[in-house]
């Protein structure tokens, strides 16, 4: 599965415990290869992302998950979502300022991969992890985690 079979299975939706987990819309995004998704639970925005198909031979695919709402972390959606992206993503970006438990451990000088959100993300494969926040004049969005994978 990669790029338009995830698409595809989001836009038709997903039954999970918590509710119906659905890709709401896609619009294009800053250049040709990047596309903006409004993800939904239950009839109510859950999180964004933002989804860089990649350009060759320079630019590799990458998807940045952000504006997500507490009720996403720990939970069905999050473990769901990650799997998800991370088949067709060798890098991905997660905003976790709403994330208690892996603010609290990077506040604490927990190393990025061995918080909540790192051991997830290590667990589908990713092996450099990085805790880090662009200033990008207004376009930076939150603190993210950064884990990619060969």
């Amino acid at each position: 599965m990669c790029f338009e079979e995830l698409k595809r299975r989001l836009l038709e939706g997903i039954d999970l415990r918590q509710g119906r987990l659905y890709l709401a819309k896609v619009s294009q995004g800053r250049f040709l290869e990047e596309e903006n998704y409004t993800i939904h639970l239950n009839g109510k925005r859950l999180l964004f992302a933002k989804v860089f198909y990649g350009r060759k031979p320079y630019y590799k695919e990458w998807v940045e998950l952000f504006n997500i709402e507490e009720g996403f972390f720990d939970t069905e959606a999050e473990d769901l979502l990650l799997e998800l992206f991370s088949r067709c993503f060798r890098r991905i970006f997660v905003e976790y300022y709403n994330d208690p438990q892996t603010t609290k451990e990077l506040k604490s000088s927990i190393p990025p991969q061995e918080t909540r959100l790192g051991k997830k993300l290590k667990s589908l494969g990713y092996t450099y992890f990085r805790d880090w926040y662009y200033p990008e004049g207004w376009m930076e969005g939150g603190y993210k985690l950064q884990a990619e994978r060969l």
